[in-house]
């Protein structure tokens, strides 16, 4: 294996439009210290699972958060940046699970705003007991994959007990798919809400409001780019296709990441960008 490892699982059939996707992380240990370990938020709630290793705490933002091993938790939607504090010399197994922005408030039925940029215990959602015995069957199960279909097969049950909201959908799914340019105005019209509502709307559903959403969806746009060309992103002017200026770019780019462009590529941040390339 090499110091850090990942696979692709498949949702369900049935999870295919709530689950984007779902990771499995593993190293043998021997990262660089010099590893920063950020993981840029991208508008998903995220559910981790660590088999094998300690995590000394996830942090969001200014925030701690401590994640035993075995333990199921929930990562709700962030507006900043996440670094995963975990001993680099040290063996670790996780499975990362991330949902659907548009679709995590029907696995999850809980207010999502609630969750923003913190991380909980699966079982203050679910109930203990339930998490518990969910727990238990995946801490016995012989490999990931089976862990992560019992999860799943926990998820599927989770959609019998609640509405969709096919307003809502479509509105998340206008940003992402306009790369987070549609102007907050014409998502209002298209939606037929007030603005007021559209911000109750999205901060219910998704946990931030619409603008916040767009925000992260046109930084993400450009984050992957920037990690295909770390030499030549910031030359080329790619960024103006989203953003005003070189300037707004930067200043989103240290809102989310915490460095600006020019520094974070000097940083060595393989946890974080090994989804993406």
């Amino acid at each position: 294996m090499n110091n850090l490892a990942i696979r692709r699982l498949s949702p369900r059939v049935i999870l295919k439009d709530f689950i984007k996707d779902i990771w499995v992380f593993e190293s043998n240990g021997g990262l660089s210290e010099e590893e920063m370990q950020i993981i840029a938020p991208n508008g998903s709630v995220k559910l981790f699972y660590y088999y094998e290793g300690h995590v000394s705490a996830i942090r969001v933002g200014e925030n701690a958060f401590l994640m035993p091993k075995h333990r199921l938790f929930v990562a709700g939607v962030s507006d900043c940046r996440i670094i995963a504090d975990f001993d680099q010399g040290k063996p670790f197994g996780c499975i990362s699970m991330e949902l659907n922005p548009a679709a995590a408030y029907r696995l999850l039925a809980v207010p999502q705003h609630e969750l923003r940029n913190i991380i909980v215990p699966f079982g203050e959602l679910t109930g203990t007991s339930a998490a518990g015995i969910l727990e238990e069957r995946m801490y016995l199960a012989s490999n990931p994959a089976h862990k992560a279909d019992l999860l799943q097969e926990y998820l599927i049950g989770t959609l019998t007990r609640t509405v969709r909201d096919a307003r809502f959908e479509h509105g998340a799914a206008a940003i992402m798919a306009s790369c987070g340019l549609v102007s907050m105005e014409s998502l209002s019209n298209e939606m037929g809400l007030s603005d007021r509502w559209l911000r109750v709307k999205f901060e219910e559903r998704l946990g931030i409001s619409p603008k916040t959403f767009a925000s992260i969806i046109r930084f993400q746009s450009c984050y992957q780019a920037l990690l295909q060309d770390k030499r030549g992103f910031l030359q080329s002017g790619r960024f103006n296709d989203h953003y005003y200026d070189q300037a707004h770019f930067i200043k989103e780019f240290k809102r989310f990441m915490g460095h600006s462009p020019a520094k974070y590529t000097s940083l060595q941040n393989e946890v974080g960008e090994i989804i993406y390339v």
